[in-house]
């Protein structure tokens, strides 16, 4: 009879059933186990709004001339004919950006060193420097680019002594500022090449720093000048 018990207790074992996995202080495991993740949302951080980006330094290298007539305001003033003959820098200081419409652009910082050969008036030479900005006119695709500027400086003249003393007689003294504004268009060649084709308003004045011995008897010159140019 005691075998009997034995036998009908070892049954369920001998009949394969798995035997269980966890007991009672391991349940909550096991049902942690079964219970699958939820994915994690992970939210995207705000972006800011873009912001008009400042361009990497780039420069432009150009030589240029032309012809000036005078005196555009004064027909009492000496009448000049000037050759002026130039080797400018500019420095691009921003980019474009894409809400300016119509005006939208960039701006360059230009650095000129001149010299005006004069074929017709009481000096034979004016030789300087000018420093100003200059806006371009940009719009995409464009290949030809209006621009304006302004530029300020000094040059140096071989003033003559007055034959007549009685009689007032060019610039008056050697040194002269120089204010002057221009526009015009530059056609892109290429990426790194271009023309540019300008109408500049120059004015030269001692501001009076040699009178009374030496009126101040300014230039007003206007007129054409060409340069070719290169980027980099």
């Amino acid at each position: 009879m005691a075998v009997l018990l034995l036998v009908c207790g070892a049954a369920p074992l001998l009949a394969g059933d798995p035997p269980a996995l966890c007991d009672s202080r391991r349940s909550g495991l096991c049902d942690a186990k079964l219970v699958p993740e939820e994915p994690r949302v992970v939210s995207e951080p705000r972006r800011a709004p873009e912001a008009r980006l400042v361009a990497e330094p780039e420069w432009s290298f150009e030589v240029g001339s032309g012809v000036m007539f005078s005196n555009v305001r004064s027909q009492s003033a000496d009448g000049y004919t000037l050759v002026p003959a130039f080797m400018m820098a500019s420095l691009k200081l921003d980019d474009p950006s894409d809400d300016e419409g119509w005006c939208r652009g960039y701006t360059e910082f230009a650095f000129r060193a001149y010299g005006m050969a004069i074929t017709h008036g009481p000096e034979s030479r004016i030789v300087g420097l000018d420093v100003g900005p200059r806006y371009n006119f940009v719009q995409p695709g464009w290949k030809v680019v209006p621009f304006i500027g302004a530029m300020v400086g000094f040059g140096f003249a071989d003033t003559q002594d007055y034959p007549n003393p009685a009689v007032p007689y060019g610039l008056g003294q050697d040194f002269n500022f120089k204010f002057g504004v221009n526009t015009g268009i530059r056609y892109d060649i290429n990426k790194d090449w271009f023309l540019r084709l300008m109408a500049e308003y120059a004015h030269f004045s001692s501001a009076g720093l040699s009178e009374p011995a030496r009126r101040n008897r300014a230039i007003d010159a206007i007129g054409p000048q060409l340069s070719v140019g290169c980027r980099f």
